[in-house]
């Protein structure tokens, strides 16, 4: 079979490139940018090699979040990598999954890296009769669990293959090419799943309930209107108390604990990577009187929002206004 490649895909592929780029440069000062509502070329499926992204980025990005999947095999590369509350080194085999939403920033040591980066939404998988469980049920995707995984090289080697694999049938004009394309990425879900739960970072027998998900999304669109569990009790349908009990089972904290942990997470970020006032910056997490943020932050982390942004700048490697990828 003659195969053909497909222009207008290709183009499209470095038209949404360079979107990503331009934004990452005019928006890198106003702390953490929402990709959903700066990108308006909307699309629900890109794949691109490592090599052909970083050095456009130039390795760096500030922090972001979006409703599509990200994943991301680095094969040769180096440097920090921050997904939600997870911090960890990027090296050679390097695999990492970003949730929807999930606030995540890179910083490349290197522009010499080898990989691919894949971001999908669920809609691409809807358009070719896929049912939405096939990748609602992937433990890849929950926020709870670590997204990140070192592997071996014959680990590393079999997911780049797949990536390959649907490098290839998007790159060229096959029949059927959607639906096989959807197919190779519930392929690379699925064995990502399974080296997830083979190093014991994915609870392989615990199924995450609807709920946590439910509340994860609720919190991440809502934490700087509503710090009350009544209001996400009541937007549950459930009781207080059995919505503590459940996140407390799946997440280790309760409502009240895992609103109060968003809430220094985005605090945290901001701080560090902004040059918002103190002012600025307990608005934007739901709190009018910087002084009632300050004791908010302080009883949580034992020190003050000025001495933690102080604390950075002082000890902070060269990556701390790093960036998404």
């Amino acid at each position: 079979m003659e195969m053909k490649l497909v222009q207008s895909d290709i183009e499209d592929d470095l038209l949404i490139l360079r979107k990503y780029h331009q934004i990452y440069t005019k928006y890198r000062d106003e702390g953490i940018i929402d990709l959903d509502r700066r990108l308006r070329h909307k699309f629900d499926f890109h794949i691109y090699r490592l090599e052909e992204v970083i050095p456009l980025i130039n390795g760096d990005v500030p922090p972001t979040r979006q409703t599509p999947y990200w994943m991301v095999l680095v094969k040769h590369g180096s440097g920090q990598k921050s997904i939600g509350q997870f911090n960890f080194p990027i090296k050679d085999n390097t695999l990492f999954v970003v949730p929807k939403r999930v606030m995540h920033w890179s910083k490349y040591s290197s522009l010499d890296c080898t990989g691919y980066v894949m971001v999908f939404g669920i809609e691409y998988f809807l358009k070719t009769s896929f049912p939405k469980q096939c990748l609602a049920n992937r433990k890849v995707l929950k926020t709870a669990d670590r997204p990140y995984l070192h592997l071996s090289d014959s680990q590393a080697d079999a997911i780049a293959a797949t990536f390959e694999s649907i490098m290839n049938e998007h790159t060229f004009n096959l029949p059927e090419k959607r639906e096989m394309i959807a197919v190779k990425v519930l392929e690379l879900l699925i064995q990502c799943d399974r080296m997830f739960a083979e190093a014991q970072l994915i609870g392989s027998e615990i199924k995450l309930h609807p709920l946590v998900e439910q509340f994860a999304d609720l919190l991440d669109d809502n934490y700087h209107i509503h710090r009350d569990v009544q209001f996400y009790a009541q937007a549950l349908n459930v009781h207080p108390n059995y919505l503590s009990q459940l996140l407390k089972k799946h997440n280790g904290f309760s409502t009240k604990e895992s609103i109060d942990n968003r809430i220094i997470i985005e605090s945290k970020l901001l701080l560090s990577n902004s040059a918002f006032i103190i002012k600025e910056i307990a608005n934007r997490v739901g709190f009018e009187d910087p002084n009632n943020f300050s004791t908010f932050f302080q009883k949580h982390t034992g020190t003050s929002p000025l001495a933690y942004r102080a604390a950075l700048l002082k000890f902070t490697m060269p990556c701390s206004n790093s960036a998404v990828l």
